[in-house]
């Protein structure tokens, strides 16, 4: 990369990527993108039960090899950019917290699986959709609607689960991506070693580091991009133990250091905004599967996760810290210095998973049946600057008990009927949770495919994620506190779609669309801020209902043998039955019925040209609709402008010799460099005041060798 393209960057505050990557093809060919996928790639998120993505009762959209290739995505947030009522949004101006939204609803809505495994905590889930390693990811798939019949709570808007790269010999895969982001560097390295076992186990090895820097986007001395040091690493493995029994052990540690606001060298509470946060977190599991007979299986499983956290939120504010500078004022200083060091905390967060299940096929009927036990205890406290304990600002333990049943009957070849339900006893609860669902695939026709699904969720009021990422209005930190008599939420979803691939030139074309109502009795709202003797709080309470309405169209032509076209399209109206206060000031209250930071519309497009038989292209156009996104500083709700946002990458395969070759990708993401414009200023900033595409204009280079 040329010296003067690297400075035209930096002076337009873009980033550039070098990615060096060395994998081994004998990793399983990750699925296609999402729309348009080909009908004969397995899924199993939404029934459990592997099935063809046309055969699947549930829609169930997948981000494959495609998307992960020419996007080089650095997190799962960015991924997941690419589906049709699915985005990504920050939260957080200082520290960049990271939420997926599904049916235009924020992230606490959806539950993260990894591997189908409930191990993202409410404390890991605040940072946790960027710390994933890339390396390990193979694909990932997303239903949307109500999942708590299979996955229990907090499965209201959907399901996002990461599937793991699961190779079948021996290889190891390596990369290397180094960086310019506004003048410095940032670096991610990762490696994964496999050593094939017999009867089809294999053992994996991986690491990765990451390095990026604090980066200041309006030149106010304070970062809109947090500086962050990641590092994580982990080992996989599954072995057959004799014919019938299958082992698979994982475990997975990360640390991550994450700073934002000024003063990025010095201590936090001598920072004017500092939000400073030190992750580590350990999640291991254990499954053993048993074959009792022809098609019937019995899985046990147990999974723990267990995360550390040090954190610190606040600032000095708005004062003179340089005794040197006219306007220092040593009282001013001594006084702010005294709150912000008592500002500082330690959060522990244990989560226990446990899970038997039963999948049996007999005749017309695949049915399971299944015991679930989640448990996860919570303490978070507040330190001062010396470490000295100053008081509990959360502290419970909650548990989940469930039962659950699901039958996929084909009462012919063109007719299948899902019957499931669940049942689940909450330990902050007093009444059994039960949640229902049904659904019916059906194709009249070879080319055509109907669904009809009515499923359920809900969530108890137990600690999210917002409760420990503390939001910062100027230097003072704002709580989450949960009202009184707190009940649980709970959803009912129903999806109406269709999938219509005709013959037309051998599966040319493919078309499909969803319509989907999901309504939410006791929702949960986080009122306006307001402040007592214990500082500034937002309250949890119950707000009545309300209701998402959406559809969404996809469609994918295969123009010729070199060039196929996919484009998306999703609407979404997500309102409160009735208008929710978001701000009480002293002159004026505001009030709405729209989910803030909600946009109704957004859409993708995607080409993919086969220029040459070793030259493949890529663009993709991601579009954003206008959003209400509420001020708390200058107590406004203001309507954000519509981003249109566009990728680009070209693909060189050269062969090195017999079944070896070298792909090298070129690409720029967000070539129109869409991205907020108004961001908030200096000590007094609205750290919420942050809405839209999360990074500036990014060029990379990426080298893949097969062996």
């Amino acid at each position: 990369m040329g010296s003067a393209a690297l400075q035209i960057l930096a002076m337009a505050k873009s980033m550039c990527h070098v990615i060096i990557l060395f994998a081994a093809s004998t990793c399983p060919a990750a699925v296609q993108a999402q729309a348009g996928a080909p009908s004969g790639d397995i899924v199993v998120t939404g029934t459990r039960t592997p099935r063809t993505v046309r055969e699947a009762p549930v829609r169930t959209d997948i981000i494959g090899e495609t998307i992960l290739t020419a996007t080089a995505p650095r997190s799962l947030a960015d991924a997941l950019d690419w589906l049709p009522g699915a985005r990504s949004e920050s939260n957080c101006q200082n520290c960049n917290t990271t939420e997926i939204q599904l049916l235009g609803l924020p992230g606490v809505y959806n539950q993260i699986l990894l591997d189908g495994l409930p191990l993202v905590s409410g404390v890991a889930a605040v940072y946790g959709v960027e710390q994933l390693p890339a390396v390990l990811i193979d694909r990932i798939e997303v239903v949307k609607g109500g999942g708590s019949a299979l996955y229990g709570p907090g499965a209201v808007a959907g399901v996002v689960n990461v599937l793991p790269v699961k190779p079948l010999r021996s290889g190891i895969r390596a990369t290397l991506d180094h960086g310019r982001l506004a003048g410095e560097s940032a670096v991610t390295g990762s490696a994964m070693g496999t050593l094939a076992l017999g009867g089809g186990g294999a053992l994996s090895v991986y690491g990765q580091v990451a390095r990026q820097p604090g980066v200041d986007l309006n030149g106010d001395g304070y970062t809109e991009l947090a500086r962050l040091r990641q590092w994580s690493g982990g080992v996989r493995g599954n072995v057959a133990v004799g014919v019938a029994t299958r082992v698979a052990v994982d475990y997975q540690y990360s640390d991550e250091q994450r700073r934002g606001g000024n003063l990025l060298n010095r201590a936090p509470h001598l920072a004017n905004i500092a939000e400073a946060v030190d992750s580590r977190v350990h999640r291991a599991s254990l499954s053993v599967e048993q074959r009792l007979a022809e098609a019937t299986t019995l899985t046990g499983i147990y999974a723990l996760s267990h995360v550390t956290r040090d954190s610190f939120y606040g600032g000095l504010g708005d004062v003179e810290i340089d005794p040197a500078a006219p306007g220092y004022d040593a009282a001013a200083f001594a006084a702010a210095e005294a709150v912000s060091r008592r500002q500082y905390g330690a959060t522990r967060d244990t989560l226990h998973f446990g899970e038997l299940r039963l999948a049996a096929t007999r005749g017309a009927h695949d049915v399971q049946l299944g015991v679930q036990y989640r448990g996860e205890r919570v303490d978070d406290r507040n330190l001062d600057a010396d470490g000295r304990f100053l008081g509990t600002l959360s502290k419970g333990s909650f548990s989940t008990l469930g039962a659950f049943a699901q039958d996929e009957w084909s009462l012919s070849g063109a007719v299948r009927l899902l019957l499931g339900a669940r049942i689940d006893r909450s330990s902050v609860l007093d009444d059994v949770i039960a949640s229902p669902r049904i659904g019916l695939w059906w194709s009249p026709s070879p080319p055509l495919v109907v669904r009809a699904n009515w499923s359920t969720g809900y969530r108890a009021p137990e600690i999210f994620s917002e409760d420990v990422h503390v939001a910062v209005l100027g230097a003072e930190p704002v709580r989450v506190r949960n009202a009184g008599g707190l009940e649980a939420e709970r959803a009912d979803s129903l999806a109406l779609g269709f999938d219509w691939r005709p013959g037309w030139g051998s599966g040319a074309l493919t078309l499909d669309g969803q319509f989907y109502r999901t309504t939410i009795r006791n929702t949960f709202f986080l009122s306006e801020i307001r402040e007592d003797a214990g500082g500034l709080f937002q309250l949890r309470d119950n707000a009545g209902g309300s209701t998402v309405t959406g559809a969404e169209l996809n469609a994918s032509v295969r123009v010729n043998a070199r060039l196929r076209l996919t484009v998306g399209a999703a609407w979404i109206d997500a309102r409160y039955d009735d208008a929710q206060r978001v701000f009480e000031g002293e002159w004026r209250q505001l009030f709405t019925r729209r989910y803030l930071k909600s946009p109704r519309w957004n859409a993708i497009g995607q080409a993919v040209w086969t220029l040459s038989p070793r030259l493949d292209g890529f663009l993709g156009v991601r579009y954003v609709g206008p959003m209400d996104v509420l001020n708390n500083r200058l107590g406004v709700i203001r309507r954000s402008p519509a981003f249109l946002v566009a990728d680009l990458s070209a693909t060189r395969h050269l062969p090195v010799g017999q079944d070896r070759e070298i792909d090298v990708t070129l690409g720029l993401r967000n070539v129109t460099d869409a991205r907020q414009r108004d961001l908030e200023t200096g000590a007094t900033r609205d750290s919420d005041y942050v809405y839209g595409p999360r990074s500036p204009r990014t060029l990379f280079v990426q080298a893949r060798a097969h062996f």
